[in-house]
This record gives structure tokens, sequence and C-alpha cells, in this order.
């Protein structure tokens, strides 16, 4: 059974804050320098000054000493449930989502309750235990999502208090508070019976758990979490493209790749939507491609991997048909026209255009155990940091 429960989150004094907007930000791996810049410059106590990767954990131990004293946080009266409601457009569409923030018992992947997946890189694990050990404290709730078609907790939020609203980086509205203290027992009951999935958060995690076995207190064993449903609309599984910055030579095979060039980034779009045949879309040369793929499966081993386009693409196409002539790291992001902006700058190498994964593909890889190669999924939107912080009880900080 998932263990969640109630807490007194410590927030930001709106009364020396004013714009809660100022102060949030993205969580904290997609925290670039370019990003932290415009962060730290919206205010000088955004949460990016506690987050960020490359910061030292003593000196966010510090800093976070700092602001408790000054009082820019301060712990709520009552232990609670907060709530999120995001409001959003997407590809010319109205969306919204609702989630709840709460803690949650950290177990084994073992006991099959709380589910990974994806691989993870163990330096990340690494840096967020020793935040964890100076700070005590979580400042980026794991992401995690859990299947109801009933949607009975976004009915209880809509009868939540409101502490404030605001807007993230990427002008996604919001609205946080609290659900009512007599619907909180129902929350508990409902997790019981139900098993999570992370989404985003899987070195946090990872680092979490170890954190409790090394250190086997109470007070250690919970986790912050943000919680949403998988079934809402306004929950998207995005895809995360591939661009190899270098000079390539491609070698497709007709009996296993089929290549055509098309006119443009909409053309390829258009086509890639079409539910058919196995497609990726590619850019290369100053064009772009549909790559229609035939017997992966003789070189595919798994064939519940084959039906990712990460593992299409990694494990088929770049494997076998790629001879990349540099030792280069891929960028991978979620936006074509980022890629494309990048390949301007260089006028060399090939993107991948990969398909979403299909939400029911991803409940079912992860209940078998099956995880996904890195980078197969972007959970959208994000879920902003600094709305709630958790700082263990008697921490060394207080």
């Amino acid at each position: 059974m998932v263990e969640i429960k109630e807490f007194k989150g410590f927030l930001y004094n709106i009364e020396k804050i004013k714009d809660i907007s100022k102060v949030i930000a993205p969580p904290w791996d997609l925290i670039n320098d370019d990003i932290k810049e415009k962060l730290v410059n919206m205010s000088e106590w955004n949460i990016a000054n506690l987050i960020s990767k490359n910061l030292s954990p003593d000196k966010v131990a510090e800093k976070l000493r700092l602001w408790l004293k000054k009082r820019i946080f301060l712990q709520d009266k009552e232990e609670t449930v907060y709530y999120m409601k995001m409001c959003f457009e997407f590809e010319g569409k109205k969306f919204e989502r609702k989630g709840i923030f709460c803690l949650l018992k950290v177990e084994e992947f073992e006991n099959k309750n709380i589910i990974p997946h994806e691989k993870i890189f163990t330096k990340y694990v690494d840096n967020r235990y020793k935040l964890l050990e100076k700070c005590n404290a979580n400042f980026c709730p794991v992401f995690m999502v859990y299947q109801d078609k009933n949607f009975e907790i976004e009915s209880m939020i809509e009868k939540g208090k409101i502490y404030f609203e605001g807007k993230t980086l990427n002008s996604e509205l919001f609205e946080f508070g609290c659900v009512e203290k007599k619907d909180i027992e129902r929350i508990k009951e409902i997790f019981k019976e139900k098993v999570v999935f992370i989404a985003d958060g899987h070195h946090r995690y990872n680092a979490s758990l170890m954190f409790y076995k090394n250190n086997p207190e109470e007070k250690n064993k919970y986790l912050l979490v943000y919680l949403t449903n998988i079934e809402s609309e306004g929950l998207m599984i995005l895809p995360t493209h591939r661009y190899i910055p270098s000079d390539v030579n491609l070698k497709f095979y007709k009996n296993f790749i089929e290549d055509f060039r098309v006119k443009s980034l909409e053309e390829m779009e258009k086509i890639l939507s079409i539910d058919e045949e196995r497609k990726i879309g590619m850019f290369y040369n100053g064009s772009f491609y549909i790559l229609k793929l035939k017997n992966y499966e003789k070189l595919l081993k798994e064939n519940l991997y084959s039906e990712l386009d990460s593992y299409l693409v990694d494990e088929f196409i770049i494997k076998n048909f790629v001879e990349i002539k540099e030792n280069v790291e891929f960028y991978y992001h979620t936006s074509k026209e980022y890629l494309l902006n990048e390949y301007k700058k260089r006028k060399k190498g090939v993107i991948f255009f990969l398909n979403s994964v299909k939400k029911d593909l991803f409940v079912e890889m992860c209940l078998k155990n099956k995880l996904m190669p890195q980078k197969s999924t972007y959970f959208y939107p994000k879920v902003p940091s600094g709305l709630v912080i958790y700082i263990f009880p008697r921490a060394i900080l207080q």
C-alpha cells in the first residue's frame, strides 16, 4: 500500500515576497545558466538560489538558515494536504490539471507500490543525497502520477482553500491552496489502494530512499511529492527528440527503413500524426524526411521496448544505420524548434523527431518493470519548485 500524509509546509512569506511568480522556478534539472540568471534577476529570494545543480550543499544550507532567520519562509500553522490547479494552452487548446502536494513514505521498488519508469545517472543521486544530508529538506517535489477514472481527488480540490495565485516562467497559470481538512483521511485511504508511478524525480527519490536507509529515523522516511491523475487531459507525455551535432553518414537499407523527403516541418508533423505505420521524423542536410520503419523486430529482441520511439531510435536506427564521425554529446529536447536552431548554429548533424509515449503503454511498461531509456518521456506541464517546501521535523536547520 502507498502511505501518504499531511504536513506543515514551509511557504514563502507573501507579506515580504508580494508576488509568488517571481520566486518559483522550474525543476532543478531544467535550470541552465541562462534560466538561472533570469530567475535570480526576478528576485534575490528565487528558489533557484537553493536548487541549482551547481550549488554547494553547504552553501545551500547556509542560505536556507539565513532565509528562515529573515522569515522569507514561514511554516504553516496546521498539517494539511496542499493542492495546485494549473491552466495552460498547448497547440492552441486550453487545458487544466489538478494535483496535490503531500508526504510519501519511501520504500523499495521491489514492493511494487512505487514504480519508476526510467534509468538514472548515479552522479545526480549523489548530488541530491548530499543536499539532503546538509539541509534536511525537500525543495522540489518528486512528480508522481496515479490512475483514477473517477477523478475523486479532483472534486475535493475544487472545494479547497486558496492561498495564492500566479504564473510560471512559461506563463502557465496556477492556483495553490489546501484541501478541506475533512477530505484528508479519504485521500489517504484512496492511495492505500493504488500504486504510484514516478514521472519526474527518480534521482531525488533514490537519494531519499538511500538517506533513510542510512539514517533510519522516523523523520527521514518521508518525501515531498506532487501527485496527479494520469487520466487527466491536462497531464501530457511529450516526446524528447534527439540531435546528434556531428558529421554523420546515413546508410539506410530499404528492407529496414524507407526514407522520403517532405517539404516542411508542418508536412512532416502531419504525416507523423497519422497513426498507421511506424514512422520517425528526421532533419538532415537542410531537409525534412519521414522514415518508415520495417522489420525492426528482427534486430530488437524485446518487443515491448520496440513500441518506444526512444528505443527504436537509440537501438535500431542510430546503432545500425548512423555513422557518427565525432565523439559528441547528444542534445535532447521536447521542442523541435529548439533543436532546429541548434542545428542552424552548426550546420551539421542529424535530428530525429519522435512520437509521444502513449499513456497506456507507459503504465503497461511500469507495471511490467520495464525501465525505459533515459529521455523517453517529458511530462508536461512541469511542477514548479518553491510553492511549498518540506523541512524535516527537528531538522538541524531549525
